[in-house]
């Protein structure tokens, strides 16, 4: 396997720029592998508080534990947070392509 298909795959399947890291193209990795980072921990957060709001709701006996209730409070007033959801995971992907074309674009030259 050549070093720009390995590289490649490490990108597209394991984080993006890692595929970078191998091609020894530190500075882009570094910004792959930030730019990826940051949506994704703000992703992971907003997800956490929306749980932690809905647990908080079933412990002071706001929300039963059925399925219905449950998603009814997922689903209730997080009309923000589920479009911020959608700006982080956009953003996410957005990355993964750059990085993915980069190392195409790398590849070629």
């Amino acid at each position: 396997m050549n070093k720009s298909l390995k590289a490649a795959l490490l990108s597209a399947l394991i984080y993006p720029g890692v595929g970078h890291l191998s091609l020894k193209r530190y500075i882009s990795a570094l910004v792959f592998i930030i730019g990826f980072s940051i949506p994704m921990i703000l992703l992971f957060k907003k997800i956490m508080e929306k749980a932690n709001q809905v647990v908080a709701q079933i412990e002071h006996g706001q929300i039963g534990m059925d399925v219905s209730s449950l998603s009814n409070a997922l689903n209730t007033s997080a009309a923000g947070s589920i479009q911020m959801l959608d700006v982080y995971s956009y953003l996410m992907l957005a990355v993964w392509l750059i990085a993915l074309l980069d190392i195409y674009r790398v590849r070629n030259h």
